[in-house]
């Protein structure tokens, strides 16, 4: 059965982003990358806490900054506290260089505004 991706269908406020507006506005299309997104969720062999850090590394290392506010907010619903999600970021400093900044603050500001 086809995700209706603009309901709180997990219990989370909606996501609002180009990605899910893709998915919505693309048809079969877009629905099938959404359900393949979500079945890479489903289907992994990773606990929530370490799906989350790989998740926020992947988006940190290609310098994406939306998603990381959702990802954040999963990974500290999984257990991680600030400094693990810091130290997820900052690993890949030597590596991905000045392009973490803005995803560093994005996600650093995220977690401080979970209550």
């Amino acid at each position: 059965m086809a995700v209706n991706i603009m309901e709180k269908a997990d219990g989370k406020e909606p996501m609002k982003s180009k990605f899910l507006y893709m998915v919505k506005d693309g048809g079969e299309i877009g629905q099938a990358y959404f359900d393949f997104y979500k079945l890479t969720d489903q289907k992994t062999a990773l606990d929530p806490k370490t799906y989350q850090f790989v998740y926020l590394a992947y988006l940190a290392a290609d310098g994406i900054v939306e998603g990381i506010q959702r990802h954040v907010m999963e990974a500290k619903e999984a257990g991680a506290t600030r400094e693990e999600i810091q130290s997820v970021i900052l690993t890949g400093l030597p590596v991905s260089g000045a392009k973490l900044q803005d995803v560093y603050v994005a996600a650093m500001e995220t977690y401080d505004s979970l209550k």
